[in-house]
């Protein structure tokens, strides 16, 4: 007798629990194809950032090398008669003292 009672209410309560895990199920899949897609997209960008890295290294690498075949003399750039060197004076810090 106490089970015929307490069937009637409880039919209602496991289709809505069932409505909600189904719903969450769902939401999950979605969440999951999402996350998937922006990692890829994330990744696309990685490697195509790479891609940016490593031709600025060749043409800096280019340029370098350009440079260092360069001679010097040819440009009107003449040999110093006398090198010295400037040491750079310690920055000043902020004391309390009077």
């Amino acid at each position: 007798m106490i089970a015929v009672i307490a069937r009637p209410r409880l039919i209602p309560a496991l289709t809505a629990i069932t409505g909600v895990l189904i719903a969450a199920y769902i939401a999950l899949i979605v969440a999951t194809i999402l996350f998937a897609a922006l990692q890829t997209q994330l990744a696309q960008d990685v490697q195509q950032k790479h891609m940016e890295i490593g031709k600025l290294e060749s043409s800096y690498y280019e340029a370098v090398a350009q440079l260092d075949a360069t001679d010097p003399h040819s440009l009107g750039y003449v040999t110093p008669s006398h090198v010295t060197y400037v040491t750079a004076a310690p920055a000043s810090s902020l004391t309390f003292a009077d």
